[in-house]
């Protein structure tokens, strides 16, 4: 069974107060055309063929395996082959991505038939943008990022997306631990933030409580960010990053912007196409 497993951008994040271990949180997330490859086969025993730098009893993908097998007491295996195309520790949800693709592979390749809500379940325990990656299309998650509320997604999109990947590892950990938090976003205004973003308007929304943290730590990523204003893009921090995401409304536009980047500073860059599917 091969499955492709989409990164994802954070075009809204307000982050609020600490509950227990984690934070809440409002964001909207979307999909995005650039993905891991995941290989699924039968086999006895549960094994991974992965990058080596990420320990397998580390891998979301890995943990998704064993937690699926026992929460449905399933005696079968699986070989688990992931290709990683999605930088790790950039704030684009690529092993959420993994682990939720296992989910819904293995759901199928093992007969289990658990419905979307069981499977959301069990992601829910792996991390916290797991279940984002489980339904369909751009999604509200609330909560410290579980409870996933699917937004309709505009009729057309005007938007290509340059990716940028500075080659910084950035622990998510570290930058929520180090965050001042502030206050959730009110119902009144999430709405309104809601109803731009289903007509399209997604300029109009683009925010991350979490820059002013991690551009702290990371100075050259808010030069970066300036850089890309000053090209005529309009970027933002994707989660808590390190990658920055830039929209055009002109192809080649972004294009260019892409080119500057690659030949100034070397950083790897993708131009991409938001995407509805799963």
């Amino acid at each position: 069974m091969q499955i492709k497993a989409p990164a994802k951008i954070n075009l809204f994040l307000n982050v609020g107060p600490r509950k227990e271990k984690f934070h809440s949180v409002n964001t909207i997330m979307v999909k995005v055309s650039l993905y891991d490859e995941i290989e699924l086969s039968e086999e006895e025993n549960i094994h991974l063929k992965g990058p080596d730098w990420i320990p397998t009893e580390e891998n979301l993908a890995y943990k998704a395996a064993l937690l699926l097998r026992e929460e449905s007491s399933c005696k079968k295996g699986c070989r688990i082959k992931l290709k990683k195309k999605i930088p790790a520790g950039r704030g684009l949800g690529g092993g959420s991505s993994d682990a939720a693709s296992v989910l819904m592979g293995l759901n199928e390749m093992w007969k289990l038939k658990f419905p979307t809500e069981k499977l959301k379940k069990i992601g829910a325990k792996l991390g916290s943008d797991v279940n984002f990656f489980l339904q369909k299309g751009p999604a509200l998650a609330t909560g410290r990022g579980e409870k996933i509320r699917p937004v309709k997604f505009p009729e057309e999109n005007r938007y290509h997306i340059l990716l940028i990947d500075p080659g910084i590892n950035i622990s998510t950990k570290n930058i929520y631990d180090n965050h001042d938090p502030g206050s959730l976003t009110l119902r009144q205004e999430l709405d309104r933030i809601i109803k731009y973003f289903q007509i399209g308007n997604w300029e109009e929304i683009l925010k991350n409580d979490l820059e002013k943290t991690v551009f702290r730590e990371y100075p050259v990523l808010n030069d970066l960010k300036n850089r890309v204003v000053n090209w005529g893009g309009k970027p933002l921090l994707s989660g808590s990053g390190s990658a920055l995401f830039a929209l055009f409304n002109k192809k080649d536009l972004a294009e260019s912007v892409s080119g500057i980047i690659n030949k100034r500073f070397k950083y790897k860059t993708w131009i991409v196409k938001p995407v509805n599917g799963v």
